[in-house]
C-alpha cells in the first residue's frame, strides 16, 4: 500500500505558480510541487502548510482541497490550492530536499514539468497543475 502524502499548488495573486527543483533531480523531479508525509498527530492541512515551508520558504494559505488523489511513486498525494503573498518564498542554502524554488506562469510551469523524467510523476504533477488551474476559473 503506497503511502498518504500532502502537498500545496501554490499562486501568488499575479496568477503565478510556485514550482521546486528536487535537489540531484531526486527520484526524476526536475521540477515538481512541494509534498510530503505527515508526522504524528498533524492533520492534512498542517502537514501540507509545514512542507510548503520546509521545501519552498513560502507562508501559504490553503484555499480548498483540490478533488481527487495523486499518484506518485512512493505515495499518494492529495493537495491543497493555496495562495502565497508575491515574492515570497526561497530555499535557505543547507536545504536538504530543494536545490531551488521559481514562481512562473501556468505555461512555463507545464514546460518545466515536462522535464521530469519519471513517468508517473510527470503525469501527476501535470494533472495537478490542470485541476488547481481549473478550480482557480
Amino acid at each position: 500500500m503506497s503511502k498518504q502524502a500532502y502537498g500545496g499548488v501554490i499562486f501568488d495573486s499575479n496568477g503565478l505558480v510556485l514550482l521546486r527543483e528536487p535537489k540531484n533531480h531526486f527520484d526524476g523531479y526536475v521540477w515538481t510541487f512541494a509534498k510530503g508525509r505527515t508526522d504524528p498527530g498533524e492533520t492534512p492541512e498542517q502537514t501540507a502548510l509545514r512542507e510548503v515551508k520546509e521545501e519552498t520558504g513560502v507562508d501559504a494559505t490553503i484555499v480548498s482541497l483540490l478533488p481527487g488523489e495523486y499518484l506518485g511513486g512512493t505515495s499518494v498525494t492529495r493537495y491543497f490550492l493555496m495562495t502565497a503573498e508575491v515574492g515570497t518564498g526561497g530555499v535557505a542554502p543547507d536545504d536538504k530536499e530543494t536545490a531551488s524554488v521559481k514562481w512562473m506562469t501556468p505555461a512555463e510551469a507545464r514546460q518545466h514539468i515536462m522535464q521530469t523524467t519519471n513517468t508517473t510523476g510527470r503525469k501527476r504533477d501535470l494533472a495537478v497543475l490542470d485541476a488547481a488551474l481549473h478550480m482557480r476559473g
